[in-house]
C-alpha cells in the first residue's frame, strides 16, 4: 500500500530551522497511520496522498500578523494553509507554519514543544475536516503517544539526519 500520509520538514534558511530528526516525522507518519487512519477509517482508501510540509516561521507567535489570525489552528500559534492539489501526482499539499518562537518558549525544551505542537496540528487537521473526529477523541488518540521513544530520537539532530527539503 502506497503512503497515504507524509509529513516534510522545509525551510528557507537552515539557521531558523529546528534540527529535527527524520525519526521524529517518521514516527508521526506511523503514528497517525495507526492511531488516525486505520482506526477512524479515514484517507486509506482516497486516490489522494496527504502531504505535509511544516514550515519553521521566525516571526514571535506573541505578534501574529492580522493577514494570518484567521487561519485553522491560529488558536495553537499554528498555520495551516488550504491544500495545494497536484492531480497527476495524486497528492494534496498542505503548508503548515510552526511559529519557532512558540517551541523554543514550551517550558519542556525544544523538541517535546515541537512533538506538542505537531500533536495540535494533527488535531486541528483531523477534527477540522474530518466529522468522525472531534477533540475529545483526540485525546484518547494522544494518550497513545510513545514519549519515551520520541525522547530517546537524538536531538538536536546531526545534519545529515534532518533531511530538510529544499526550496
Amino acid at each position: 500500500m502506497s503512503r497515504k500520509f507524509i509529513i516534510e520538514l522545509f525551510d528557507e534558511t537552515e539557521n531558523k530551522a529546528l534540527p529535527i530528526h527524520y525519526k521524529t516525522l517518521e514516527y508521526f507518519e506511523s503514528f497517525v497511520m495507526e492511531n488516525i487512519l486505520t482506526k477512524f477509517k479515514i484517507i486509506l482508501n482516497s486516490k489522494w496522498t496527504h502531504s505535509f510540509g511544516i514550515f519553521f516561521d521566525s516571526c514571535d507567535y506573541k505578534n501574529i500578523p492580522e493577514h494570518i489570525k484567521s487561519f485553522d489552528g491560529i488558536e495553537k500559534c499554528l498555520v495551516i494553509l488550504p491544500p495545494n492539489t497536484f492531480s497527476k501526482e495524486a497528492i494534496k499539499g498542505y503548508s503548515v507554519q510552526f511559529f519557532t518562537s512558540k517551541i523554543k518558549d514550551n517550558p519542556n525544551g525544544e523538541f517535546i514543544g515541537f512533538c506538542e505542537m505537531m500533536l495540535d496540528f494533527l488535531e486541528i487537521f483531523f477534527v477540522v475536516n474530518f466529522k468522525k473526529i472531534n477533540e475529545i477523541e483526540f485525546k484518547d488518540v494522544r494518550k497513545n503517544v510513545d514519549w519515551e521513544y520520541l525522547k530517546s530520537i537524538k536531538y538536536p539532530a546531526d545534519m545529515k539526519d534532518q533531511h530538510f527539503v529544499k526550496n
